[in-house]
């Protein structure tokens, strides 16, 4: 029983991105003992539980009818800022801009960035091995995590990992669990690798371009000539037009922004590659509202518009500007609006569909995604899996790595978490089934 516990009936939410989440009853644990006695009663009653954060997911990864909805809110607690093994340790919801906070006044810094980091919770970008636009340098949550402590489907409590740069310790579980989107387990602790601030100057470059695909060109250059960047963003002229509309950003209306900061050495040589290119060099607080009004471009578009899903791929640096003409013909064949929002230095792509009518947004979401799985990239870099993109999943692993690979993925769900109580029904297992119900499809 759940006696002792605070416990509600469900009432139902939705996700930033509006899937529904409809929960027989919400729990909010206050420790791992609690959330162990949750999971022993949804094993033993065959009940689905679902960890909710903050709610910024975009990809489904929450929705769910008639299960336990374990809100993590009370677990925000930021346990060590070791400044000599340079870590910090945490609970899961404690919020992350909040924690580069407290890490900024000792001098350290977490640097992973996802655009929510003003809302989301450390453990959901965990699960779902978020990223950001400082992922052009510093990559994303995977890299970042050390280990941690999970609460298993089966009521046992185990810590993964260790907190140190060098472990050689058996299996690599712990980027098992990272990522996972809480299908093997509940997070209860996570262990981050910090790293010092940044001592040299960064300057944040604008440049205005004509189109994307002269954004593309610019990446090459700037890759080609061995430049770093800190980020490396483009939003395009629909985005700009949203922002200065929403947020009076007081940017230039031109086909697009090619948003990069670089350390100080890197500056003579990017200001070369900008040869006879409007650009504005900012620092300071004047680069900080720039890095906020680039984070907020999601949002200013959603105000506009009434539906708008948004997309997530990646494909290789170098096939960029090819992603960039498929993406412009899907747009055009159907005849929608699909403004493109990019962390460019990685080939990061966020194109964001914006509709009124609902009924053809799956199908065009999924042709986005194969243009990612023919260009060799993945179907995802940071938004995640959740149900929206389980069946492309299975077209990319399929393709990509061969059947064996996703039968193996299944088979660590089922060891793991027999009972399928563990956010079911989405990602990898999802997945499977789909493209078991599509194998005369779905290329072996």
């Amino acid at each position: 029983m759940l006696d002792g516990l605070e416990v509600e009936e469900g009432k139902e939410r939705e996700d930033f991105a509006g899937f529904k989440i409809r929960p027989r009853l919400i729990v909010y644990p206050k420790n791992e003992e609690e959330i162990v006695r949750v999971v022993n009663y949804a094993r033993d009653n065959k009940i689905p539980i679902v960890t909710y954060g903050a709610g910024t997911s975009l990809s489904g990864h929450l929705q769910c009818e008639g299960c336990i909805l374990l809100d993590m809110k009370y677990m925000n607690q930021i346990i060590e800022i070791n400044d000599i093994d340079w870590y910090t340790r945490v609970q899961p919801a404690v919020n992350l801009e909040k924690l580069n906070s407290e890490l900024n006044k000792k001098g350290f810094f977490l640097p992973p960035d996802p655009a929510s980091y003003f809302l989301c919770s450390v453990g959901g970008a965990t699960a779902n091995a978020s990223g950001g636009m400082r992922g052009v340098k510093y990559g994303t949550f995977r890299d970042w995590v050390l280990a941690l402590k999970v609460v298993l489907p089966n009521g046992k409590i185990v810590k993964i990992g260790e907190p140190l740069r060098k472990n050689r310790g058996g299996y690599d579980l712990l980027h098992l669990f990272v990522g996972s989107e809480g299908t093997l387990g509940i997070i209860t602790e996570i262990w981050l690798r910090i790293i010092p601030l940044p001592q040299r100057k960064t300057y944040t470059i604008i440049s205005y371009v004509n189109d994307i695909e002269e954004a593309g060109q610019l990446i090459y250059l700037i890759r080609r000539n061995g430049i770093i960047p800190e980020i490396a963003e483009f939003i395009d002229g629909e985005v700009i037009r949203a922002l200065n509309r929403e947020l009076n950003a007081g940017l230039s209306e031109k086909g697009g922004a090619f948003i990069i900061s670089v350390e100080e050495d890197y500056l003579p040589k990017l200001q070369t590659l900008l040869e006879n290119k409007e650009y504005i060099i900012t620092e300071g607080e004047e680069a900080e509202r720039i890095y906020s009004i680039r984070a907020q471009s999601a949002i200013a578009l959603k105000a506009e518009t009434k539906l708008m899903y948004v997309e997530d791929i990646v494909v290789p640096v170098s096939r960029i500007i090819d992603a960039i003409k498929r993406i412009k013909e899907i747009e055009k064949k159907y005849n929608i609006r699909m403004p493109i929002i990019a962390h460019i230095g990685d080939g990061n792509l966020h194109p964001n569909i914006m509709l009124d009518d609902p009924s053809k947004a799956q199908i065009i979401f999924d042709e986005v995604a194969r243009v990612a799985i023919e260009l060799g990239g993945s179907v995802s870099g940071e938004h995640g899996i959740g149900v929206q993109k389980a069946r492309v999943l299975a077209e990319q692993i399929i393709s990509h790595n061969g059947r064996e690979v996703l039968k193996i993925m299944k088979g660590i769900k089922d060891l793991i978490d027999p009972e399928d109580i563990m956010n079911p029904n989405k990602f990898v297992e999802l997945a499977y089934k789909l493209s078991e119900l599509d194998e005369s499809t779905i290329p072996r």
